[in-house]
């Protein structure tokens, strides 16, 4: 059955309009790539494309014909029962705000679950617009012993072409461009007819003779007529009125008296036509021994062996993130430091130095200092995604979840939230319980998103001491892994009281797509981390340095006159104090260097060198007594030495301590205490000074700005 001819469609705009669906891991959003070239987050957990995502892509090499190609979110039926369901069917049948019906559809089945992919398609073929069928993953399934028959399966569709493609390596998507171009040129006619009972298609018929076949698609009164209470009937029942309700009843009941509900009048039809298709374009080879992935996940998802490997996994990453960033840390923060200092040397003492060198340089680099850290996490998450054990993972906590009111489909939720909490409560569009939906958004945040990366790493780096257990365990690594589960109890926690108070839910039972397990390819993991590190370093450049612009102006101003007064002239005395004592010793090195035998001055060039590098007074007195042991001709020339050397030490201290003095009076005077000294009444249970609540509060629009703030 054709499109009805008062329906627009985007051809309309010069550029044709493609839509691709497909059921979740049939790798529709890995085709989605290799067609168009865009990236976008590719998992193998259902529903991880929560957001419509356009691309462009072009066939032909002389008049290249130009298409879009929209990303639907996947979904195994267009029966609308969660909201990412809905925006896949609302996009389909065109009812999407700006949208209308696409110009053609590919439809991306997996080839190893073809009977149950072959459901969907059925569905999509009512819709009345000409489709392309990507049968992908075509490689697994012949390892697998799979033999599928392109020709007979493309006539038995109807004749719509049946592409076998290989989308993680590119193969096939040239020809699957070539074909959806066709099908657009050169549109079908007809669609697959007979799917339903006589008395569904009466029902159906007068459906669309008395209510408007002209705006609806046949695929959109199926909707209605299968979908009670759901969108497509109130939407219905709201545009053509209370007669409408009426002869949907009547028609509804008159299914019910040949089949059980109306769901069964629907699924059976559908299922027991896809078993017809594949029983007889499909051979395989049981003589096949067994996959590496069921042999795999024998221990994997093992009751017992299954929970240890995904706790130690978790523990590997934890440990990398300090083992292997830490060098890669120093290297930026030297960098960071350098660059202020060259900025300060080049710059007069002032307003604007102190903007650029402790507002904006050293802002902004307390936080990409932590770039390898959050690279490294997001290399662990995109390797284990790309694998299909972050499916696994889901499976595993199920069992816990379930106790505490959640389920398995909360995992793929809260694990997002690791990342950032936005698109972890967006990804709980999959989940079609409100109650539990409601649940999972709550506790979503308590999750530690990549924001509170460089909070722990600062307070675990002061606090904690690095040591190594066995060879392998870092203290550190183990106190940022307690820190994730902190998070993880917490949430457990909350959901537990919720789902037992307020928020009764129901036990559902939870249904995953195993993938099979893949290698990650380097393209894709270096694509999601990179985009994982630009959006922290635009975060920065944006949000952050914004912040700590405001923060060091608030903190810089105003600056009295008389404090600065005041300070200079206690500077100034210690540094006369300074040059009297190191004139007396000068004076006393030159009487010694005269009255000591010939190899005082080749000894004193060498023990000085040496105090150079003393940094402390401790250390200058193991030198010192180093040296006397050394020469001992020369003791009173080592001891002059090592004067000089401790008053240097001590100048730096002194005016070090005054420096910190100084600044401690600005920020007590200056517009961010006094608001801190306001409120921090507020704060005192907590045992925050007025310090660490002014660092807090500027933290609300960016976790990390409190690194900069401190």
């Amino acid at each position: 059955m054709g499109l009805p001819a008062t329906s627009r469609t985007s051809s309309t705009t010069g550029v044709c309009e493609v839509a691709i669906c497909g059921n979740p891991n049939s790798g529709k959003t890995t085709i989605f790539n290799a067609i168009t070239g865009l990236n976008q987050k590719v998992a193998n957990y259902p529903g991880v494309t929560v957001e419509k995502v356009t691309g462009r892509f072009s066939v032909g090499k002389e008049k290249p014909q130009q298409f879009t190609l929209v990303d639907v979110p996947g979904t195994y039926s267009l029966a609308a029962f969660s909201p990412d369901e809905y925006i896949a069917a609302s996009t389909l049948y065109g009812e999407a705000e700006g949208r209308s019906l696409p110009d053609a559809i590919i439809c991306v089945i997996d080839a190893t679950s073809l009977e149950r992919g072959l459901y969907l398609l059925f569905q999509i073929l009512e819709i009345g617009r000409p489709v392309v069928v990507a049968l992908n993953m075509i490689d697994l399934a012949q390892r697998r012993g799979i033999q599928i028959d392109f020709e007979k399966l493309s006539r038995a569709i109807g004749g719509f072409p049946v592409v076998p493609v290989v989308g993680n390596r590119g193969h096939g998507i040239a020809r699957l461009k070539q074909e959806t171009a066709r099908m657009i040129a050169v549109p079908p006619d007809t669609t697959p007819n007979g799917l339903y009972d006589d008395i569904t298609e009466n029902v159906l018929a007068e459906l669309q003779s008395r209510f408007g076949q002209a705006h609806r698609t046949r695929a959109q009164h199926l909707r209605i007529i299968f979908d009670i209470d759901g969108p497509a009937e109130k939407r219905f029942i709201r545009k053509e009125g209370p007669e409408a309700s009426s002869v949907l009843n009547s028609g509804r009941a008159t299914i019910r008296e040949v089949w059980t509900s109306l769901s069964t009048a629907e699924t059976t039809p559908l299922t027991r036509m896809a078993a017809e298709i594949f029983n007889a374009t499909v051979t395989i080879d049981h003589s096949r021994k067994r996959m590496l992935s069921e042999k795999v996940d024998r221990y994997l998802l093992h009751r017992l062996f299954g929970p240890v490997a995904l706790l130690l996994t978790m523990a590997l990453m934890f440990q990398s993130i300090f083992s292997w960033a830490q060098p890669f840390m120093e290297m930026i923060d030297k960098m960071f430091t350098g660059l202020a200092d060259w900025a300060a040397m080049l710059m007069p003492e002032g307003p604007m130095q102190s903007l650029l060198t402790d507002g904006v340089i050293g802002g902004v680099g307390s936080v990409l200092v932590f770039i390898p850290q959050i690279a490294i996490l997001f290399i662990f998450i995109a390797v284990l995604e790309d694998s299909g054990y972050m499916s696994r993972g889901a499976f595993l906590v199920d069992r816990m979840f379930r106790w505490c009111g959640l389920s398995g489909k909360s995992f793929i939720p809260m694990l997002s939230s690791f990342a950032c909490a936005v698109p972890g409560i967006m990804a709980t569009r999959t989940i079609e319980d409100r109650k539990l939906r409601f649940i999972t958004i709550m506790v979503a945040p308590l999750m530690t998103c990549s924001a509170r990366l460089p909070v722990y790493a600062i307070l675990i780096a002061a606090f904690v001491p690095y040591k190594s257990y066995f060879g392998l365990f870092n203290l550190q690594g183990i106190v940022l892994m307690l820190l994730y589960l902190l998070g993880v109890v917490v949430a457990v926690a909350v959901s537990f009281v919720m789902s037992r108070t307020f928020l009764r839910t129901e036990r559902s039972t939870f249904l995953m797509d195993m993938p099979s397990y893949k290698m990650p390819t380097l393209r894709s993991v270096l694509i999601k981390v990179l985009s994982r590190v630009k959006s922290f370093i635009i975060r920065a450049g944006t949000v952050i340095l914004a912040i700590t612009i405001i923060i060091w102006a608030l903190s810089y101003y105003p600056r009295s006159q008389a404090v600065e007064a005041e300070f200079d002239r206690q500077e100034a005395a210690l540094l006369v104090d300074y040059d009297f004592a190191k004139t007396t010793a000068l004076a006393k090195l030159a009487e010694l260097v005269r009255s000591q035998p010939e190899d005082a001055a080749d000894a004193s060039s060498i023990i000085t060198e040496a105090f150079a590098e003393a940094e402390d007074e401790a250390y200058l007195s193991r030198l010192e007594a180093q040296f006397i042991a050394d020469y001992p001709a020369h003791e009173a020339l080592v001891e002059t030495l090592s004067g000089l050397r401790l008053l240097e030490i001590q100048l730096q201290k002194e005016m070090l301590a005054l420096g910190n003095e100084r600044a401690g009076k600005y920020l007590r005077d200056s517009y961010l205490g006094r608001m801190g000294r306001v409120v921090e009444p507020a704060f005192r249970p907590l045992g925050w000074d007025w310090k660490i609540t002014m660092a807090t509060l500027a933290s609300f629009p960016a976790r990390e700005v409190i690194i900069a703030t401190l």
